[in-house]
C-alpha cells in the first residue's frame, strides 16, 4: 500500500483521540501505516492500537511527507499544525471543530453529504460538525428527500463530554459530594451540574441564543444546502457523563404517514430503529447508544392537529458515532478515492 494511504492522528490524549484509537481498533480501515501524534510533553505513552501498544511519536519532530491524510483529533493543535501538514502535500482531516465554521472548507457527515469531498484536494482541509449535527442529519436527511422540509425544532440533551475532560472530571467531584453530604464545588462549571440540568451551553448573543444553538442551526442549513431553513434549537446540559439525546420536531412539505417515516428510517445508513408500544420499546443514550456505532430513533408520533409535523426522539454516542467514527469514515472516503 503506498504512503498516500498512511495516516497520522494528531492529538491522542483527550477524550476525541481515546475514541479515535478505540474505534480505529473496532473496525477495518482502507489505512496503511497509522501515526499517532502529539506534542512533546504529552509524546512517549503507548495506547493500545489495534490490539497492541503503540508509541505516541513526538509532533515536532514528525514529517508529514511521510503520509498522505492527517486526522487532528485536537483544535488548538489542528490550528496550528493543519497548514503545515497541507504543505507536506496532506490531506487534513478535522475531527474537533478547528475549520468548521470557515466557509471555504468542505463540512461533511460520511453518509450524508459525501459528494462534498470531491474538491477536498484544492485547499486541503475538510471538516466534520459536531456530533449533535450529525445526529441530526442522520434522521433528518431520508424523510427530508420525500417530504421535503419546512422547519426544524431542536431540543438537545448534551452530556459533560459535549465539553471537555474537565467537565467531565468536574461533574464526578460533584457527585461524589454531593451523595457524601457535601455542598458541591463548581469548578470549572459556573453552576452545579449534578443532579441538575442547565439549559444553556456557551454565551449568549443579543437575541439570547447560545453560540451552541447557532452553530448546531447554521450548519444543518449549510449542509443542508438550504440557507433559510427556520430551525429552533435549544441545548440542555444534563448530569451524565457520555451520550446526547435530542427531541426533533419537524414539518414537512408532503405529508409523512409514521408507518413510512419509520420505513425510511430503517433503511437509512448509519440508523436504527426502537419504536415499540411496550415497556423499554424505546431508546438510551445508557442503554442502547453508548458503545454503538447508529444513531437511534423512538418514539415516532404524528401532530394529531398538523398532518405535516413529525416529532421523535434520538439518542447516540457522541464521541464515538459524532465524532470519531464521521470523521474516520470520511478520511476512509478520501484515502479510497485517492484524493
Amino acid at each position: 500500500m503506498s504512503k498516500n494511504a498512511d495516516i497520522a492522528i494528531v492529538g491522542v490524549q483527550g477524550l476525541v483521540g481515546e475514541a479515535l484509537l478505540t474505534v480505529l481498533s473496532e473496525h477495518e480501515w482502507a489505512f496503511g501505516a497509522i501515526h499517532l501524534l502529539d506534542t512533546e510533553e504529552h509524546a512517549g505513552g503507548r495506547p493500545m492500537l489495534q490490539g497492541q501498544s503503540q508509541r505516541v511519536e513526538v509532533l515536532e519532530r514528525f514529517d508529514f511527507s511521510r503520509v498522505g491524510l492527517v486526522l487532528f483529533g485536537d483544535a488548538e493543535l489542528a490550528c496550528n499544525w493543519a497548514a503545515q501538514a497541507v504543505a507536506a502535500g496532506c490531506l487534513v482531516v478535522d475531527a474537533c471543530g478547528a475549520f468548521r465554521h470557515d466557509e471555504q472548507v468542505p463540512l461533511v457527515v460520511a453518509e450524508v453529504n459525501p459528494e462534498v469531498l470531491t474538491g477536498a484536494r484544492q485547499g486541503g482541509i475538510v471538516a466534520c460538525p459536531d456530533a449533535q449535527v450529525v445526529q441530526t442529519l442522520l434522521a433528518l436527511a431520508p424523510l427530508l428527500a420525500e417530504g421535503g422540509l419546512q422547519s426544524l425544532t431542536l431540543a438537545t440533551y448534551q452530556s459533560m463530554s459535549t465539553l471537555d475532560n474537565e467537565a467531565v472530571e468536574a461533574l464526578a467531584l460533584q457527585t461524589g459530594r454531593l451523595l457524601n453530604g457535601q455542598p458541591a464545588e463548581q469548578g470549572v462549571l459556573n453552576k452545579q451540574a449534578a443532579f441538575n440540568l442547565i439549559p444553556r451551553i456557551r454565551m449568549l448573543d443579543e437575541a439570547g441564543t447560545s453560540e451552541h444553538e447557532l452553530h448546531l442551526a447554521a450548519d444543518v442549513r449549510r449542509i443542508l444546502n438550504l440557507p433559510q431553513l427556520p430551525i429552533s434549537a435549544t441545548c440542555v446540559l444534563v448530569p451524565t457523563f457520555f451520550g446526547s439525546a435530542q427531541v426533533m420536531q419537524l414539518r414537512t412539505r408532503e405529508v409523512l404517514s409514521i408507518k413510512r417515516v419509520a420505513t425510511l428510517l430503517r433503511k437509512a445508513p448509519g440508523v436504527k430503529l426502537l419504536d415499540k408500544p411496550v415497556a423499554g420499546g424505546f431508546p438510551t443514550p445508557v442503554a442502547e447508544a453508548t458503545g454503538s456505532d447508529e444513531v437511534w430513533v423512538g418514539r415516532l408520533r404524528q401532530d394529531s392537529f398538523d398532518p405535516h409535523s413529525v416529532s421523535m426522539w434520538l439518542v447516540s454516542d457522541n464521541l464515538r458515532k459524532g465524532v470519531a467514527l464521521n470523521s474516520l469514515m470520511v478520511a476512509e472516503l478520501l484515502i479510497k478515492a485517492q484524493l
